[in-house]
């Protein structure tokens, strides 16, 4: 009797839920901004950065990738219009000829700095995902510094609501 009890109660439970009850992930979070990266000289072919270091500029957004990679999926500010970051190839660490000092060490590498800007817009997905924010009108530029590795840029959409696809391409 108390299985029957308890199998009916868990049948009720099961079947009074509705689709707005449970959250899937499809589409439920806000997306990253996924960057591409091609050869500059043919811009079809993807070209992967080397020891590639990103970081949020002012560290408001510590996001650090150190790897060699042909793309990136970066946050972007929900509270702000503008995120940037500084994208440094050919990152690494000079111990300044004292390995075992760590307080002498700087970072060498080419560094850019990458600026997007946008509307940011809130939007209502269900009870149980609640809100993700979609980014409008989407603007991608680059800081010129006189040595850029980045040597030009092309947004292929201007809103970001997922990540299936780059939004950004970066040729270099």
């Amino acid at each position: 009797m108390k299985k029957t009890i308890t199998t009916i109660a868990f049948l009720l439970l099961a079947i009074s839920c509705e689709k707005d009850d449970v959250c899937t992930t499809t589409n439920a979070d806000t997306s990253h901004l996924i960057i591409k990266f091609y050869d500059q000289l043919d811009q079809e072919v993807p070209k992967s950065v080397t020891n590639l270091l990103v970081v949020g500029v002012d560290n408001t957004l510590s996001y650090g990738i150190e790897s060699t990679r042909d793309s990136i999926a970066i946050p972007l500010r929900i509270l702000e219009n503008n995120t940037s970051y500084r994208l440094i190839k050919d990152y690494a660490i000079d111990d300044n000829g004292t390995p075992d000092d760590t307080s002498d060490d700087f970072a060498t590498g080419n560094e850019d700095v990458i600026i997007i800007n946008y509307v940011n817009e809130e939007i209502f997905i269900s009870k149980a995902c609640g809100f993700k924010n979609v980014f409008d009108d989407v603007n991608f530029g680059f800081t010129a510094d006189g040595d850029n590795w980045i040597l030009s840029t092309n947004v292929i959409t201007n809103k970001i609501e997922t990540e299936d696809n780059a939004h950004i391409h970066i040729f270099h």
